[in-house]
């Protein structure tokens, strides 16, 4: 788990099974647009999806023993670039540079995991 990756841990007690969930989840996080999701093992992914950020983020959900996991991370091709406006921050800004690059990173974070928490939320005032 990175810096800017984003988890949310939450116990819930379905009335329905796992797949009304991770349909729910793929429905409310995609937003009419296709993203390359799967099932497997109980376990839903999808790639590249923006979860109300600029940034796009890996997310994978578990439903495990009424406890469900959201792991966020952020994607490779993102990575590399914060990476690379960090390193020439710190070339050209004598690291001043920095603090924008990280606040609006940690921002998108937040925003993210505050995304998540209400979208399960939503989910527990539906069922």
């Amino acid at each position: 788990m990175g810096m800017f990756d984003v988890q949310v841990i939450k116990e819930l007690k379905l009335k329905k099974d796992k797949k009304d969930l991770y349909e729910f989840l793929n429905k409310q996080l995609s937003k009419d647009k296709k993203y390359e999701h799967s099932i497997d093992k109980n376990i839903l992914t999808i790639a590249k999806n923006p979860i109300d950020t600029f940034l796009k983020y890996n997310l994978t959900a578990k439903f495990d023993s009424n406890t469900l996991i959201l792991d966020a991370e952020l994607d490779n091709s993102y990575t590399l670039f914060i990476t690379l406006l960090i390193i020439l921050s710190i070339l050209f800004t004598y690291g001043l540079g920095i603090l924008p690059i990280i606040g609006f990173v940690f921002y998108q974070k937040t925003k993210a995991t505050k995304y998540l928490k209400t979208l399960i939320k939503n989910y527990e005032y539906i069922n």
